[in-house]
C-alpha cells in the first residue's frame, strides 16, 4: 500500500478528533475508510469516538490506527502515543470507586436472630452453592462462543488470501478448515487463509476439553478480473 504525504495534526486534539478531522479534510466517508483499510465500519466509528473499551483488544486497535494513519497521511507514532495516554486515563477514571454511604445501625445487630432466620440463611447458602455448581458444569460442557471481527460473511475480494480476525474463549482449540489456529491468552486470533477463485466456504470450529463443538461458516467470494 502506497503512503500518502504525511500531514501535520493539531496539538490539543484527541486521537478521535485527529482521525475524524483528517478524514473530513480528505473528503472521505466512513465507508471509504472501511473499504481502504478493511477495518469494520463500527470500529472506525469507535476509534473516532474514543470508546476504546469497546475495541476487541490493543493488538487490533494499534494495527488499525497504523492502517488509518497510513490512509490519511498522518504520523502513526503520534497517534499511537495518544491512544496509550487516553486509554490509560480512561482506565484510571473507571477504577475510581464510589464512596460508600455510612451504614445505618440496625436493631438486629444487637439481638440474636431466631432459629428460623438462621435456618433460612442456611437454605439460601445451600441453594446458592448448588446453583453455582450447576452453572460451573454447564460452563464446562457448553460450546465456546466464536466472534468474527473481520471479514463479514459473504465478503467479496480479488485478493488470493484473506485475514480472519476474531475472538473465542481462552484455552479453546480453534480450527479454520481443519487447520489449527493459535490464540493469545485472551482467546484473540488472526489467521491468513488462502483463497481459490470463486466461492470459498470457510469452516470455523471451536471446542474446549470437555465441551460441545461450536461451528460456523464464512462465505468468501474471490472475484477474478477478466482481461479484454
Amino acid at each position: 500500500m502506497s503512503r500518502f504525504q504525511q500531514k501535520k495534526i493539531t496539538k490539543g486534539q484527541t486521537l478521535g478528533d485527529k482521525l475524524k478531522q483528517a478524514r473530513l479534510d480528505k473528503e472521505l466517508s466512513l465507508r471509504d475508510i472501511e473499504l481502504a483499510t478493511r477495518i469494520p465500519i463500527k470500529y472506525v466509528e469507535i476509534l473516532e469516538s474514543g470508546s476504546y473499551k469497546e475495541l476487541p483488544g490493543d493488538i487490533y486497535a494499534k494495527a488499525w490506527i497504523k492502517l488509518y494513519a497510513d490512509i490519511l497521511g498522518i504520523p502513526a507514532r503520534e497517534l499511537l502515543d495518544d491512544f496509550k495516554i487516553e486509554k490509560t486515563i480512561s482506565e484510571k477514571i473507571n477504577r475510581v470507586g464510589v464512596v460508600a454511604k455510612p451504614k445505618k445501625k440496625n436493631i438486629l445487630d444487637n439481638i440474636i436472630w431466631p432459629k428460623v432466620v438462621k435456618g433460612f440463611l442456611i437454605v439460601v447458602v445451600v441453594l446458592s452453592l448448588l446453583g453455582y455448581l450447576g452453572w460451573s458444569v454447564k460452563n464446562i460442557i457448553s460450546a465456546p462462543e466464536i466472534t468474527i471481527y473481520q471479514p463479514e460473511d459473504n465478503f467479496k475480494t480479488s485478493e488470493s488470501s484473506i485475514n480472519i480476525v476474531g475472538k473465542t474463549e481462552a484455552e479453546v482449540q480453534l480450527t479454520i478448515n481443519e487447520e489449527l489456529v493459535l490464540l493469545d491468552e485472551d482467546g484473540n486470533f488472526s489467521q491468513t487463509v488462502n483463497l481459490i477463485t470463486g466461492l470459498n466456504n470457510l469452516s470455523i470450529s471451536a471446542k474446549k476439553k470437555h465441551s460441545k463443538t461450536n461451528k460456523l461458516e464464512l462465505k468468501i467470494l474471490r472475484e477474478s478480473f477478466e482481461i479484454n
